[in-house]
């Protein structure tokens, strides 16, 4: 480069401008190549990250799923369960009851027979008593009876 009066040369400059240009045709070259590669770095990461997030949903699917076949499984089994713990509190209930009825039933027998014999017993008594009453009452009326006729005799 030669410098006259702090100017440069038309074919100088020329030059310069086409190093230029060709500096600005490169860089835009290289940019528009990192572009590219920058777009296509993204598509590819960005289509592994849609493909994870699909793997993550249909995981999270399957796993609800298996969680709501548990909880349905276990709310079954909980369902039987209460139903036989039921089932088996009703039969106890039944056979108590059964078993108390029984017991009440043997009682009034047993105090039915209790009273039956008491009045039996009573009525014994009352029939002994009113046939002694009946017998000292004779014995009474004969010797009544005999007094009075030993005084008719006598008084005769």
């Amino acid at each position: 480069m030669q410098l006259q009066n702090d100017r440069m040369s038309f074919e100088e400059l020329g030059k310069l401008l086409k190093e230029v240009n060709q500096t600005l045709e490169e860089a835009k070259k290289t940019g528009k190549r990192f572009s590219e590669m920058a777009e296509r770095t993204l598509s590819k990461h960005l289509q592994k990250l849609d493909a994870t997030n699909q793997l993550g949903l249909i995981r999270l699917k399957k796993k609800t799923t298996v969680g709501e076949q548990r909880l349905h499984s276990k709310t079954k089994v909980g369902e039987h369960r209460l139903e036989r713990k039921t089932q088996f509190g009703a039969q106890r209930i039944e056979s108590r009851t059964q078993y108390g009825e029984q017991r009440i039933e043997k009682k009034t027998n047993d105090a039915d027979q209790c009273i039956d014999s008491k009045v039996h017993d009573g009525t014994q008594r009352i029939e002994i008593s009113v046939q002694h009453g009946i017998e000292r009452m004779q014995q009474a009326a004969n010797k009544t009876a005999q007094a009075d006729y030993e005084r008719d005799v006598a008084g005769s």
